[in-house]
């Protein structure tokens, strides 16, 4: 079945690389909301001091095709860019292997989509996860891994292993704390791969290739990508809608909404909410406002929306399907509307918008 997904995908591109991003995270995010305790679930403080060094690629470079970078948007599960990357595997059930040595702080045996993950701390402030995974039954949490063992296979849910880095040492900006550690304390997980082995994963890091583009060259020069965003006073970042917090720490996915740009596109805006399938796209053409360049005193700005899935390379091969209204109440709030409307300018908010905050 993943074949012929794979196979459809890379014929008419109408979904290009979020086809693999769907099936990724839940249905709500924890945020910390305890103090320091919850910390402890993702760095463990007997281990040494130090950085990571990754001298082992998690799969084997002939089993994975590319890399798809930080800063996915793909709603609704991941509507807030992505703070981990993808390998994209080729065939099924690949080997999957510890990048360094490690501990491991957690298992997950089955999520909501059928798949694993796990958590290995490296240092007392750094440590790396992997997802859409089967872990091998005889690793326990505590037990300890090296550079190149065999943990996991692949997941046959999945065209994609997750793969984050987690790094206390750091401060992403992000201008409001409702994130879960895994997103507050992100890093860029090809970084911290030792030479040769980290420009050639660089190398892997292509945008998908468009149907009937025999000499299509990727050459937007996109290495880690980027998914910290936020920029004060701008609509550019992550949001949230007014009252989603509950008081045990968490919300809803579709509670969600970001301003930014596409993962191996930068310079081509994209906009995820979370109530909807897809993330929207924003086409030149149309000379839209850049998120960053939206504020308290623009007064109100529309967009007119595309289906991110529906382009080819830089070409978008459907027309507009919707209208955004949205406007800056505030440094920290905003009020934002969706049309179905393919043909206005502009239209007037009414009782069906929402707020947003952060």
């Amino acid at each position: 079945m993943k074949k012929i997904v794979s196979f459809i995908f890379g014929v008419i591109f109408i979904v290009t690389s979020n086809i693999f991003l769907s099936s990724c995270g839940g249905n709500n995010y924890y945020y910390d909301d305890g103090g320091d305790d919850i910390l402890l679930q993702y760095f463990d403080p007997t281990l040494p001091d130090g950085t990571i060094e990754f001298s082992t690629p998690i799969l084997d470079l002939e089993h994975f095709d590319r890399i798809i970078p930080l800063g996915q948007i793909n709603p609704p599960g991941h509507t807030f860019p992505t703070d981990h990357i993808y390998f994209v595997f080729n065939g099924f059930e690949r080997t999957v292997y510890a990048p360094c040595k490690g501990k491991i702080l957690f298992i997950e045996e089955s999520g909501m989509y059928g798949d694993g993950s796990i958590r290995i701390g490296v240092t007392n402030t750094m440590a790396y996860y992997l997802g859409h995974i089967f872990v091998n039954e005889d690793l326990q949490v505590g037990d300890i891994v090296e550079a190149g063992d065999e943990i996991a296979i692949s997941s046959n849910n999945s065209s994609c292993v997750d793969f984050g880095v987690i790094n206390k040492n750091i401060d992403n900006e992000f201008l409001s704390q409702k994130h879960p550690p895994s997103t507050l304390y992100g890093d860029k997980p090809l970084t911290f791969y030792s030479e040769p082995l980290r420009t050639q994963l660089y190398e892997k890091v292509v945008s998908p290739t468009p149907p009937d583009a025999e000499d299509f060259v990727y050459d937007e020069g996109v290495t880690d990508g980027e998914f910290a965003i936020d920029l004060a006073g701008t609509l550019r970042g992550n949001w949230f809608r007014e009252g989603c917090f509950n008081s045990q720490g968490w919300y809803e996915w579709t509670d969600e909404l970001a301003f930014g740009y596409d993962t191996f596109y930068p310079d081509q805006i994209r906009i995820g909410i979370g109530t909807s399938s897809y993330a929207f796209a924003i086409n030149e053409n149309d000379n839209p406002l850049r998120p960053e360049d939206v504020n308290s005193s623009s007064g109100a700005v529309a967009y007119y929306l595309y289906n991110a899935n529906n382009f080819v390379g830089k070409v978008f091969s459907t027309g507009r399907e919707k209208l955004m209204m949205v406007q800056m109440l505030s440094n920290t709030r905003l009020r934002l509307e969706i049309f179905d409307d393919a043909i206005s300018a502009s239209r007037e908010f009414t009782s069906a918008s929402s707020f947003y905050i952060r």
